[in-house]
């Protein structure tokens, strides 16, 4: 994506952990790492953040790492064919990863969609490059308010506008996978509870449900809580790293500053992930500070399924967003005293990038 002409010193970095208690000493790189990816298993005991002290967490957390999932993190820019290729890179190391970490048997594991999101995770493609043609189920939920940028956690505020539980079938022990964005965890509060009483309707049991996209810190205390309300093992592959959480509880950084607090209620909230240490340079070098990684993930796509029909993404609607919200985090962002050099050249650059794929 082009060098950079400045260098991060360690001091800067220890600043930055310092400042956004980023959790950089929870995870251990696990033996099967392949190049050009990593996984990194969790330890919670080890995630010092007094914000998540208290909440549920699943046994079995990791995180997957590679080049592609730094670029789209970082770039918002990056929309359409140029996502999707990476997606699908990404897509096949997830699948690889998986099959390393846990016992799948094939012949009872399904693809939960959930639409319009979960497809551009590009996970199905992932097992189809290793020969696993996984039947999939899939479900639409939809927040019965516009939800850019607001998220309310409550399955109340949530319909669903579309499933298809077709090929779940009868009499089973069913490893779910299920490629999502986890921000509030609402979304799969109503998509698990929809799944465990169409299995029931069938006469099957959920055994485990592995999820895997961006998640948040806060999403897996929801998911865990679910697990033990209906008696299934929850596992986690998160992308790149556990994610912090805006106020609004949409927004997804690694760290920075919580622009809606902000702009919203005047208030400065710094947050931070969990993310290995040895990967955290890699988006330091990138990455501007407080932005959502993920992104409106369904407009960055280059088609949507939507249940009854095959959209084009909303690539232009992502983009112009993505290009205010970047305005307004750089100025808010640039009167702290941690603001460094290096962040302005983030910004600019990627603002620059924005503008420039706007006015293609």
């Amino acid at each position: 994506m082009g060098r950079n002409s400045f260098k991060i010193t360690s001091q800067e970095i220890e600043m930055i952990v310092k400042e956004f208690h980023l959790d950089i000493l929870a995870t251990e790189k696990v033996a099967f790492s392949f190049n050009p990816f990593s996984v990194y298993r969790v330890n919670s005991k080890k995630i010092t953040n007094p914000e998540y002290k208290g909440l549920k967490i699943p046994p079995e957390i990791y995180i997957l790492y590679a080049p592609e999932i730094v670029e789209i993190s970082s770039h918002p820019h990056i929309v359409g064919k140029e996502l999707d290729k990476r997606c699908e890179r990404v897509g096949e190391y997830c699948a690889k990863a998986i099959l390393s970490l846990w016992n799948i048997n094939p012949k009872s594991t399904l693809i939960y969609d959930v639409l319009r999101a979960g497809p551009g995770y590009k996970i199905r493609e992932g097992f189809q490059k290793l020969n696993l043609h996984l039947p999939r189920i899939k479900i639409r939920p939809r927040y019965k308010k516009p939800s850019y940028r607001q998220h309310d956690a409550y399955a109340d505020q949530l319909e669903i506008i579309y499933k298809d539980f077709s090929n779940l079938p009868s009499h089973q022990e069913i490893i779910v996978i299920k490629p999502d964005t986890e921000a509030s965890g609402g979304t799969s509060k109503i998509a698990i509870e929809t799944l465990i009483r169409e299995a029931q309707k069938k006469k099957s049991k959920i055994k485990e449900i592995i999820c895997t996209g961006y998640i948040s810190v806060p999403s897996l205390d929801v998911l865990q809580s679910l697990a033990e309300k209906y008696n299934f093992q929850c596992k986690v592959l998160a992308w790149g790293n556990l994610t912090a959480l805006y106020s609004n509880r949409y927004d997804m950084p690694l760290y920075g500053l919580d622009e809606a607090a902000w702009r919203e209620k005047g208030i400065i909230r710094k947050i931070g992930g969990v993310v290995p240490a040895e990967v955290l340079l890699d988006y330091l070098l990138v990455y501007p500070p407080g932005a959502d990684q993920p992104g409106d993930w369904s407009a960055r796509q280059s088609y949507l399924d939507t249940g009854k029909a095959i959209q084009p993404g909303e690539n232009r609607s992502h983009l112009e967003h993505s290009l205010s919200f970047l305005r307004s985090l750089y100025q808010f962002s640039r009167q702290q005293p941690w603001f460094c050099r290096w962040h302005k050249e983030i910004f600019l650059k990627e603002i620059n990038k924005l503008q420039s794929c706007l006015e293609k």
